[in-house]
């Protein structure tokens, strides 16, 4: 579930007023929320990571991971990639890749994620005429 701030708040300030108990913080969050009765409450790791992350930062919101950054989908490849569909917007994807030397997936992801375009293919079909539609029923009231 995902935790307004109004709640960490509170679970903070009643950790730190029961003297580190967090299942007596769990019983103030029942009282002061009055939650259902199916519906959950920050169990103890949750308290314990919004008070640990409180101490250590100042703020109880969760800390950036220290992952490994993402380098294809960085803003300068999101901006190239963007010039590039402006420039020749009938071109392929793959073609762009190439282009731009990123992978296929990358400038997939970019065009997908960042810059909120959908793939699709031109279909070339043939013009319908009027008297087509009536040739149909025709054939179909002849049987």
């Amino acid at each position: 579930m995902a935790w307004s701030g109004e709640y960490p708040a509170f679970v903070i300030e009643e950790f730190i007023k029961n003297g580190g108990s967090p299942v007596a913080t769990q019983r103030a969050f029942r009282i002061r929320f009055a939650p259902g009765r199916r519906d959950t409450v920050p169990d103890k790791k949750t308290v314990y990571r919004w008070v640990s992350n409180f101490r250590q930062t100042g703020s109880a919101l969760k800390q950036t991971s220290p992952g490994r950054p993402r380098t294809a989908t960085g803003p300068e490849n999101v901006a190239v990639v963007r010039a590039s569909i402006l420039k020749s917007p009938r071109r392929p994807a793959r073609k762009h890749a190439a282009a731009l030397r990123l992978s296929d997936r990358s400038v997939r992801r970019i065009l997908h994620r960042d810059l909120r375009m959908n793939p699709y293919k031109i279909a070339i079909t043939q013009k319908l005429k009027g008297s087509y539609f009536e040739n149909r029923t025709n054939m179909l009231f002849a049987w």
